[in-house]
């Protein structure tokens, strides 16, 4: 598994997110887990639409663009629900519940995903 550091203008602002760009690990996703660690994610790519069938917590789900512009934020999504499809979404970072803005993601943004072993901490 690749593990990646989330940064945005420079500052790193979890250095753990998940790659899942492989059909497997996008299919898993965060399914059957009981939780993550607050600062953690689930990076999807491709992907434009997530459900939360299997979840047993609330996550925010940042929906980014092909070059990591932040779309849409649907924060507190609910286990057992279907996120709608965004224009232009390319891949969606799955969050705990509130971290989106716990961290000032906000729309607009450009995230950078950076392999974890190539940033000093």
């Amino acid at each position: 598994m690749t593990i990646l550091k989330l940064v945005k203008n420079g500052e790193v602002l979890s250095d753990y997110i998940e790659d899942a760009s492989s059909f497997f690990r996008r299919f898993m996703g965060l399914m059957y887990r009981k939780s993550i660690p607050e600062n953690h994610g689930l990076l999807l790519t491709p992907c434009n639409e997530i459900h939360t069938f299997g979840m047993r917590f609330d996550i925010d789900t940042v929906t980014l663009s092909k070059d990591n512009v932040v779309l849409h934020i649907d924060r507190c999504v609910k286990p057992n629900k279907i996120r709608k499809r965004v224009e232009g979404g390319y891949r969606v970072l799955e969050l705990n519940s509130d971290m989106a803005e716990k961290l000032s993601i906000n729309v607009g943004d450009t995230l950078e995903f950076i392999p974890a072993e190539k940033i000093s901490s």
